[in-house]
């Protein structure tokens, strides 16, 4: 289905953030806005969140030292126990130096793990917790070459191993380390100091520690004392943690008598519209609670205007109020959201009908921004399972079928945007988009959707993948960016130019099939950044494989392009030839190498040596070079 499913970050990014806010929004994207000034992604920002909060369980510390002295350890450990916490923060200790981090994702068919995606100097971490059975056995068999290479590229390795892996062999045993999970209540503690939570020290006793807890569920629970601040602005610390609790273990129960109580439709409608717009305004959620009930198809409330019941009253029924900013809330927290789980899970007669009811509302212009993504994301929540997918893949293609607007553009792109930060079916999601970007019929709108999440969102944990889907893209594109786009993300990254090379000249990539290919070879074809030996002694130009790729580049070029269109590129490569005598030869030779089928091009080339002073010393290069080509074919 796609031509890689590995993946990559420069930082980490996932759904562990549950701090204040957003990390970015993402709106259309219209063609007159500089690509600079666009939302990108800070992995980092969640990094730095991580490391606030992170306690050190025990056996970090031998981790830590084998991963320095042998670049390459193996997290064992307990589920729930931190491991790609732990796995992180080990590499975000090397990473002082911004070196490059990011995660290695299994491809869907061998081999499994593809080596070439471990850069130069890289910090990698690679996430095998949840495999098993015989995926887990082709796994192992390539974690020893896996570790050859992140040796030979100077880089670092942390793996997280799935539970009960056994026996690693006698290679890999001696770099596993077991970790034990951190005891929850200075995790918890922890977690409070950094959101600013005033609390008594020690911990006075919690329900929530009389369970065993994974780590991720007291990131859930601090969110939720937070909230408890935030919106209640009154009460004391151990206020707050019931609240908390009673939002984490009794809101289903709760809600299911609620339901059952209020058996009226317009109430349950209200307490629909109310829970999927939790926080908007008191007239969106009466407008809103309207057209619910006609997406429904209910009867329509035949009484006088003024014999009926006033909305504060209406609301008072379910529990909920209007606040001084008019904006409307329920009284128990978080019960917004199990009131959506429950009506989606035990009403599916509804679920068409709200599906229409929330395409059509996003439209509103009645809704703020922030009315507009809350509702976009609560509803694509609810429809992550893999059963309701198709529902946001059919809301996508609608909200960017032309005609559209801006509003809808907004929706479609917070759609895809949520799905990629879900942690289980952020892979489903980045297959649905390339589906999308192959798509020979695929729309403009749809393509800048795609632009903006590979751009965004994929880019920031899986540049390998975003760079295929924007190459599709670009393939395809007209009027879009997804061209220069993809330029601009490939140019910082040397790995990810030497794979965007492969894919330009390779045949099993549709070499020659898609004339956009040419343009994008001629822009990343830049001699400056191919002579450039960034954090290693050798540039990419001095890597055989890479002088090729260029040499059969060049060649499609001269092929199928008039000679005004390559001039250009050809004296950047003079200039940078005359400058830099360490690669002089290997820049000419590349040149003659694409050249050698067509003997007006290497006229040619010869005789632009002659235009300037500084290159004359170059053409008796390229007479040596062509008589080298043209003898070893005329023998």
């Amino acid at each position: 289905m796609s031509d890689s499913f590995e993946a990559h970050a420069s930082g980490f990014h996932g759904g562990m953030h549950t701090g204040a806010g957003d990390i970015n929004n993402i709106y259309y994207l219209p063609r007159t806005d500089p690509l600079g000034a666009s939302p990108r992604k800070q992995p980092t920002d969640e990094l730095r969140w991580l490391r606030r909060r992170f306690v050190e369980p025990a056996g970090l510390g031998k981790a830590r030292d084998i991963l320095e002295t042998s670049r390459t350890v193996f997290l064992d450990g307990l589920p729930g126990s931190g491991r790609v916490a732990a796995a992180k923060m080990l590499l975000w200790e090397l990473g002082v130096d911004r070196r490059q981090i990011h995660e290695l994702v299994l491809q869907e068919n061998a081999p499994r793990i593809d080596r070439s995606h471990v850069g130069d100097g890289d910090l990698v971490w690679l996430d095998l917790s949840r495999v098993a059975g015989r995926r887990w056995d082709e796994v192992q068999d390539e974690l020893s070459p896996l570790r050859a290479t992140v040796h030979d590229h100077d880089a670092h390795l942390v793996v997280v191993l799935p539970d009960r892996t056994g026996h690693l062999g006698s290679t890999l045993d001696r770099y596993r380390i077991e970790i034990q999970r951190p005891a929850v209540d200075e995790v918890l503690s922890r977690h409070l100091l950094a959101e600013d939570i005033p609390r008594p020290a020690p911990l006075p006793p919690l329900r929530f520690l009389d369970a065993d807890r994974r780590m991720d569920e007291v990131d859930k629970y601090v969110g939720l004392i937070r909230r408890a601040r935030d919106e209640r602005r009154e009460g004391s610390f151990m206020a707050w943690c019931d609240e908390a609790y009673r939002a984490l273990s009794r809101q289903a129960r709760d809600v299911a008598e609620q339901v059952a109580e209020l058996a009226a439709g317009p109430q349950r409608a209200l307490l629909l519209a109310v829970a999927m717009l939790h926080g908007a305004h008191a007239d969106v959620i009466h407008r809103a609670d309207a057209s619910l009930l006609t997406a429904v198809a209910h009867p329509c409330e035949d009484s006088p205007l003024l014999e009926r019941v006033p909305l504060d009253q209406r609301l008072k029924e379910i529990g909920a109020e209007v606040d001084s900013s008019g904006r409307v809330q329920f009284e128990k927290l978080d019960y917004d959201a199990a009131l959506r789980s429950y009506f989606w899970a035990h009403m599916p007669e509804l679920r068409d009908a709200l599906q229409d009811w929330v395409k059509q509302t996003a439209d509103s212009s009645d809704l703020s921004a922030g009315e507009r993504r809350n509702l976009v994301e609560r509803f694509t929540e609810l429809c992550l399972n893999e059963r309701y997918r198709p529902t946001l893949v059919s809301l996508v293609e609608q909200w960017t079928a032309d005609p559209t607007t801006t509003r809808k553009m907004e929706a479609a792109a917070l759609v895809v945007r949520r799905g990629l930060r879900d942690e289980q079916q952020a892979r489903s999601f980045r297959r649905q988009i390339y589906t999308w970007a192959r798509t020979d019929s695929l729309s403009q709108r749809l393509a800048e959707v795609i632009i903006v999440a590979c751009r965004d969102e994929m880019m920031a944990r899986h540049p390998d993948e975003a760079l295929v889907r924007l190459h599709h893209v670009a393939r395809r594109e007209r009027g879009t960016r997804a061209g220069e786009t993809l330029v601009e993300l490939v140019s910082g990254a040397p790995r990810l130019r030497r794979q965007m090379l492969t894919r330009l000249t390779d045949p099993k990539f549709e070499r020659g099939r898609w004339h956009r290919d040419i343009d994008l070879f001629l822009q990343l074809a830049d001699p400056e950044a191919l002579t450039d030996p960034g954090r290693r002694d050798h540039a990419p130009i001095t890597e055989s494989t890479v002088r090729q790729q260029l040499a059969t580049g060049w060649s499609l070029v001269f092929a199928r392009c008039p000679h005004d269109v390559w001039t250009p590129a050809i004296r950047r490569w003079l200039h940078v030839a005359a400058t830099d005598e360490r690669h002089r030869h290997a820049l000419l030779d590349i040149l003659v190498g694409g050249g050698e089928e067509e003997a007006s091009v290497l006229a040619r080339l010869y005789a632009m040596t002659r235009e300037r002073e500084a290159w004359a010393p170059l053409g008796d290069l390229v007479i040596q070079d062509i008589n080298t080509v043209w003898g070893a074919r005329t023998a």
